[in-house]
């Protein structure tokens, strides 16, 4: 009876020292967020980088890591100027264009026979009363920026914080190059920090971990970049609206599995405005919008997932928004970016705390019947 005391005080004793432990930890990461916010973008990028790296180095044969590692931040500062140099013109066109079709279909009368009447009086009515046009037109916002520009304050404001940035960049670029430099040493010596008889469990916590985020991290990202671009090159076939941005927009969304359900509402309305403005059938345009939808998807669940992600992933969608919501809301953008690694880890703790006590219970229970014997 003793014992079974001592063990549940000891219990008790140790739930108090991990909330006690997670408190204090949650002040620390609040307070030095900004600080921490620097680290933990190179981190992510130096672990999405890493893969690429050590092909570089292992595969190519490239001799020294330092190759490698400017090889890869080379071709990705290629890729980044690209983007922008072929990309963003393109997106840039489409929301001037977009621009002038919703203005069009704000201020001109016209009906389309595919379409209620009702649901573009509507539309036409929730916009007028919203000043959409003006806001579009920027009456009245390039006066107002006009006015603070003028304003000596404002302006050493803002150049004091793009100084900040600037140099909160080229810190983030020091972090990326150095983790990188010993990525290996990095991921595996700090173990030797845990004491012996802890060293097992948080070696299995962390292989979960590191399971998780390779199939979030790694395999989504390249699943959403992939199929952005598939779905821009299917809205341009059939020429629909804001096809290039809207198609990345989507992929942009896939970060976070089936969240590209948000997407319905903008394509639906884009159609709807189109349909308009062109006179073409509301109905073709969005059925052909929503089959290149369904076509990528297919593509998407049978084709890229089975390949890339290997199998599921172990958090479901929904633990996957509930734990972007709350880190967002405990530290916001570090707790965004750590919320993935922070549920996973507690997830993991958790499995190995009960783990503990099943192990615990059977070996009281072995003894206990050796002692009746």
């Amino acid at each position: 009876m003793q014992l079974m005391g001592d063990v549940s005080v000891g219990r008790f004793l140790r739930i108090v020292l991990v909330l006690l432990f997670v408190g204090v930890a949650y002040v620390v990461l609040k307070s030095l967020s900004g600080v921490l916010l620097p680290f933990l973008v190179a981190w992510l990028v130096a672990y999405l980088l890493y893969p690429i790296v050590k092909f570089f180095q292992y595969r190519l044969r490239f001799k020294y890591r330092l190759l490698s590692i400017v090889t890869v931040l080379a071709l990705l500062l290629a890729v980044v100027v690209g983007f922008f140099i072929l990309v963003i013109p393109s997106i840039v066109d489409e929301l001037s264009q977009l621009k002038n079709i919703i203005i069009g279909f704000i201020t001109n009368q016209a009906k389309n026979p595919t379409i209620p009447s009702a649901v573009i009086d509507s539309i036409r009515e929730y916009a007028n009363e919203n000043g959409v046009v003006n806001i579009l037109q920027h009456s009245g916002i390039q006066e107002m920026f006009k006015s603070i520009a003028h304003k000596t304050w404002f302006f050493a404001v803002d150049t004091i914080n793009v100084v900040f940035q600037v140099f909160a960049w080229c810190i983030t670029l020091l972090y990326l190059f150095f983790i990188l430099l010993d990525y290996e040493r990095l991921a595996e010596e700090w173990l030797t920090l845990i004491p012996v008889k802890w060293r097992a469990g948080v070696t299995a916590i962390v292989h979960d971990l590191t399971d998780g985020m390779n199939q979030y991290f790694r395999g989504q990202a390249l699943i959403a970049l992939l199929v952005g671009v598939m779905l821009s090159i299917g809205f341009l076939i059939i020429d629909f609206p804001m096809a290039v941005g809207f198609g990345l927009f989507i992929g942009l969304l896939n970060l976070v599995p089936y969240l590209q359900l948000v997407s319905l509402l903008p394509m639906t309305l884009l159609a709807l405005i189109d349909a308009v403005n062109t006179g073409g059938n509301f109905w073709i345009t969005i059925s052909t919008a929503l089959a290149v939808v369904l076509i990528v998807q297919a593509i998407q669940d049978f084709i890229l997932v089975p390949h890339i992600m290997g199998r599921r992933m172990k958090l479901h969608p929904a633990v996957i928004l509930l734990s972007l919501a709350v880190w967002g809301k405990l530290l916001g953008i570090v707790g965004m970016i750590m919320a993935l690694p922070l549920t996973t880890l507690i997830m993991g703790y958790v499995k190995h705390y009960h783990q503990l006590v099943d192990a615990e219970r059977s070996e009281k229970e072995a003894k206990s019947l050796e002692k009746q014997e």
